[in-house]
């Protein structure tokens, strides 16, 4: 059995009923039990929260004390069987469905830019999560796209989906284009034309008018639009288009990447022969301050279609290179004993060496 997660010390939030009388009778309420008690990750942090059940005293009460009462502000912060907010859920669905990021690129954003931890797999639960939400919250699809009927004479249907690893259920969405809306979500077993025609059939059922539908070049996509849309137009989307036509391109800047990494294995014995000097001279913070501005550099990371990396740090290790050269050129600082003039009267006017920490750069 997986063992609970260790957070250390949490702050607690307690949550009571927002009504302080029985809804029934009006008698008071009392506490009665903790309804449920758990650690929940929210974007903003992690908090141990309580949500307190409570009963009425009243003898005459008509539900007879056995109703219990909770706080619906504590249950709309979580998501049953969970240990994550529901801003996590609404924020991994936003990079999944708006920004079409994979399952991996998702995960590495919440780990780089938020508190919450979670494993590369529970992404795909949360996903889950947050097609359940969209399910439990459609409505009639003519009514919620009235506006941009009016406004343009119809709407655009895009449908995508996750692909998962090898065994899982595929997530699709189907979505207008021109203002956002989630027309449908679900899980399926296969992406065959069929199961593709079932997710799109509703909006066919609604009566909207159809301009057109934005997917990639998938064949059951492809036969499932004709079979409910038929005579649509049928757009490849360019996101799509794009990722494909830059895969070449985005391997060679990935070889230049590894390439670059490379050149700086060297970097950890100089700190480390760096730091072992006592006591540390001005110039020794100079080396270890570029060490890290090393480091920091070649920790770029890229995107599909068209934000290379490996160009990036190639740009960056070349100016990085300059400075360093024109530092070299200087001849050091008046406030490094034993370099620069000697007019201020703290050096003995002889330039600095090149310190041996130094490599040449000739490849960037």
């Amino acid at each position: 059995m997986k063992p609970p997660r260790a957070f250390g010390p949490l702050p607690h939030r307690r949550y009571r009923p927002e009504f302080p009388t029985c809804p029934q009778c009006g008698g008071s309420l009392a506490l009665s039990h903790p309804v449920w008690a758990k650690p929940i990750q929210y974007l903003t942090g992690t908090e141990h929260v309580t949500s307190l059940g409570f009963r009425c005293a009243a003898p005459a009460c008509p539900a007879g004390g056995r109703t219990v009462y909770r706080s619906a502000q504590a249950e709309a912060r979580q998501v049953k069987g969970s240990g994550y907010g529901l801003d996590v859920v609404v924020r991994i669905g936003h990079l999944r469905f708006t920004e079409h990021r994979t399952r991996e690129e998702i995960w590495r954003a919440v780990r780089d830019d938020t508190p919450v931890r979670l494993s590369e797999r529970h992404v795909q639960n949360l996903l889950e999560v947050y097609l359940a939400v969209l399910r439990a919250s459609e409505q009639e699809v003519a009514p919620r796209v009235a506006a941009t009927v009016k406004q343009h004479g119809g709407v655009i249907v895009s449908l995508d989906g996750l692909q998962p690893e090898q065994g899982n259920e595929q997530l699709w969405v189907v979505r207008e284009v021109l203002s956002g809306t989630v027309l449908g979500a679900a899980n399926l077993q296969q992406a065959t034309a069929p199961h593709l025609a079932r997710l799109l059939r509703p909006i066919q059922q609604a009566g909207v008018p159809v301009l057109g539908v934005v997917s990639d070049a998938q064949e059951s996509i492809r036969l499932a639009v004709a079979d409910v849309f038929p005579g649509v137009p049928h757009q490849l989307c360019q996101y799509h288009a794009l990722r494909e036509a830059a895969e070449p391109l985005w391997a060679a800047d990935r070889a230049l990447l590894v390439e670059a990494k490379k050149e700086l294995r060297g970097l950890r014995e100089v700190e480390e022969r760096v730091r072992a000097h006592e006591p540390r001279t001005p110039a020794d913070e100079v080396v270890l301050d570029t060490v890290l501005a090393l480091r920091q550099t070649v920790r770029e990371r890229g995107g599909l279609p068209f934000d290379f990396a490996g160009l990036r740090v190639q740009a960056a290790l070349g100016a990085l290179d300059d400075t360093l050269g024109r530092c070299l050129e200087k001849g050091g600082t008046p406030a490094w004993l034993g370099c620069g003039p000697s007019s201020s009267g703290r050096g003995s006017g002889a330039p600095c060496a090149p310190p041996r920490w130094r490599r040449p750069m000739s490849g960037w």
